[in-house]
């Protein structure tokens, strides 16, 4: 057990989000920062673990991410430079899908508009170029060279080094219970499992599909789902390294090249939302859930039915009504920042959201307009409705 007393800010949660709110932070002057995770930095559990994720530019019509997309890379290759680390690869997205299927063309259009290096491919082209891909059921097949793969555990790691030479502080280990803001006079009081008190004039509570222990009385329009990620073997590198096959995007599928570190697997996902889930729950692997998975997996990619499926590993989305991601502050305690909602597409964005909790804390104005995040768009009829078929699903 120990005793900190620390009247600056406290972020709980050292995942991506809390990892880079900490970072911006610091970086803004604040010298009294100090981070709590409830295990340890890049845990198996965690939705920031892992060693990839998927930086794509592509969302049908809303500019807005695409938008968000660019800020961002930007901000990695910065990291990049800073931390020493390989933090992103290029490997280009391939996206397949229809003409008509109301996503794939937008994103097309809207990317040539935003001047990135993206091509539409003729079928002929798809084939000569990525023979690995069954594509002949798609007429719209785009190819955007600058999009890759996020190094997940190396952001991790490399954040966590620079929040802690910048002077900050990381407990791992460190569960928060109970937060107790009830008097404005005194700081924010957090609780910890082991006993630890923690005194804070600024909170950031970055949980992830934890956020419903700290703030369940908020009743928030978050449901928690649980995913799976697939890795296969067998497949020669020549065909499926980074540098022969993209990154790629296949109505609800999504996956990564071979990475030359690390085992010489191909991952590959689903990003359809699954059933409901308790973060601190273990629950036996659903096989006909990733049965289906593979089966359309293998449908796009012939040669995985010659490929061993050789591990599965699950995590958990946090999923708003709408996608879109809460970040804002408690509605009777502008003291205690949170975020929540990432919906399975957050990662990408996490320097940018550091940047924009930050401000939130430090009463700045933020780099881009924050209302499409705040929490008062689910006061409609429409999305109260919405939040009782989400509460009624995680009670199922």
């Amino acid at each position: 057990m120990f005793i900190v007393r620390q009247q600056g800010i406290v972020v709980v949660g050292a995942g991506i989000v809390g990892l880079s709110t900490a970072y911006a932070l610091l970086l803004q002057g604040n010298r009294q920062v100090t981070v709590l995770e409830q295990e340890t930095v890049d845990h198996r559990r965690s939705t920031s673990h892992g060693i990839s994720r998927l930086l794509r530019f592509e969302y049908g019509d809303d500019s807005f991410y695409s938008e968000l997309v660019r800020l961002s890379l930007r901000r990695w290759k910065m990291l990049e430079q800073k931390g020493k680390r390989r933090i992103y690869s290029r490997s280009g997205v391939l996206m397949l899908g229809r003409e008509d299927d109301g996503y794939t063309h937008q994103a097309y259009s809207i990317e040539r508009e935003m001047g990135l290096p993206i091509e539409r491919l003729s079928p002929w082209q798809c084939q000569q170029f990525f023979p690995q891909f069954a594509s002949e059921d798609y007429d719209m097949v785009t190819y955007n060279r600058e999009g890759g793969i996020l190094h997940a555990s190396n952001c991790l790691q490399t954040l966590k080094g620079l929040v802690v030479e910048l002077g900050g502080t990381l407990y791992e280990g460190c569960r928060v219970n109970r937060i107790v803001h009830d008097d404005y006079t005194r700081p924010v009081r957090l609780l910890s499992r082991n006993g630890t008190e923690i005194a804070a004039e600024r909170v950031v509570l970055a949980t992830g599909p934890w956020v419903h222990r700290l703030l369940r009385e908020l009743q928030l329009p978050v449901r928690l789902t649980r995913q799976y990620l697939l890795y296969f073997s067998g497949l020669p590198y020549s065909l499926f390294g980074v540098g022969t096959f993209p990154a790629f995007i296949c109505n609800d599928l999504y996956g990564f090249p071979i990475m030359s570190s690390g085992p010489l697997w191909l991952k590959a996902a689903s990003h359809s939302f699954g059933t409901p889930v308790d973060p601190d729950e273990v629950a036996p692997p659903e096989e006909r859930v990733i049965a289906r998975v593979v089966h359309k997996l293998r449908a796009l990619l012939p040669a995985l039915q010659q490929a061993e499926l050789v591990q599965v590993d699950s995590c958990m989305y946090d999923v708003t009504p709408d996608e879109d991601f809460i970040l804002d502050c408690l509605p009777d305690d502008p003291r205690i920042v949170f975020a929540t909602g990432l919906s399975g597409h957050g990662f990408k964005f996490g320097l940018l959201l550091g940047e924009l909790l930050s401000s939130l804390v430090c009463e700045t104005p933020p780099v881009i307009s924050m209302e499409r995040f705040r929490l008062k768009r689910f006061a409609t009829c429409e999305h109260l409705e919405q939040h009782a078929m989400v509460e009624a699903g995680s009670l199922a």
